[in-house]
């Protein structure tokens, strides 16, 4: 049990909450302090003790300009790649405009964002991915995304997306890129959440 207190007076006693207790386990951060391709995160870190995991990013930005953020997936800890089709939408609200929208779309090998990047200083991309079923051949792969992102024309988003592969692959390795040139600088911080 934990006792919470504000001001040194306790307002209540609780039972303690999962992530509290180990729930969510940091297993990698990666620093990009150079440009490189890809990012990965392999077959040492997702395994059956996790049945989801968290991608958290922040400062990512690509050397090249209008480039796309994306994912891919591997069974054999990245010998090869899954290929098929994702089902794919997403939602925006364009920054200091007050416009929103939404599409879909139907992208091939890659969970890759509809969202092109600006490589100006200080654009930046930063969001969360939580992915699904990764580990249960029993459910198909499943990822939502949040982020923030600066287009090259300056345009400012907040987006919602999702990609839907229907593949029973049990999957134990994580590629993210951009879809043309380096990552310049940028950080990447996989959890994983405890069965």
């Amino acid at each position: 049990m934990a006792i919470i207190r504000a001001n040194n007076n306790t307002l209540s006693s609780v039972t303690a909450l999962p992530f509290a207790t180990g729930g969510l386990v940091k297993l990698q951060t990666t620093d990009i302090t150079s440009a490189q391709a890809t990012v990965t995160f392999d077959n040492t870190l997702i395994t059956d003790t996790y049945g989801k995991y968290i991608l958290e990013y922040d400062g990512l930005k690509p050397v090249n300009d209008g480039v796309y953020f994306r994912t891919r997936y591997s069974a054999d800890n990245g010998s090869s790649f899954l290929t098929g089709t994702f089902n794919y939408g997403y939602h925006y609200s364009r920054l200091a405009s007050g416009s929103t929208g939404g599409n879909a779309g139907t992208p091939s090998n890659y969970a890759e964002s509809s969202f092109g990047i600006g490589n100006d200083a200080n654009h930046q991309l930063a969001g969360t991915l939580h992915i699904s079923g990764m580990r249960d051949s029993n459910s198909y792969l499943a990822i939502e995304h949040h982020n923030v992102v600066e287009q090259s024309n300056d345009s400012d988003f907040v987006n919602h997306e999702a990609w839907y592969f229907e593949n029973t692959s049990v999957i134990n390795y994580i590629e993210v890129s951009f879809s043309g040139g380096n990552i310049a600088d940028g950080t990447l911080t996989l959890y994983g959440l405890t069965k």
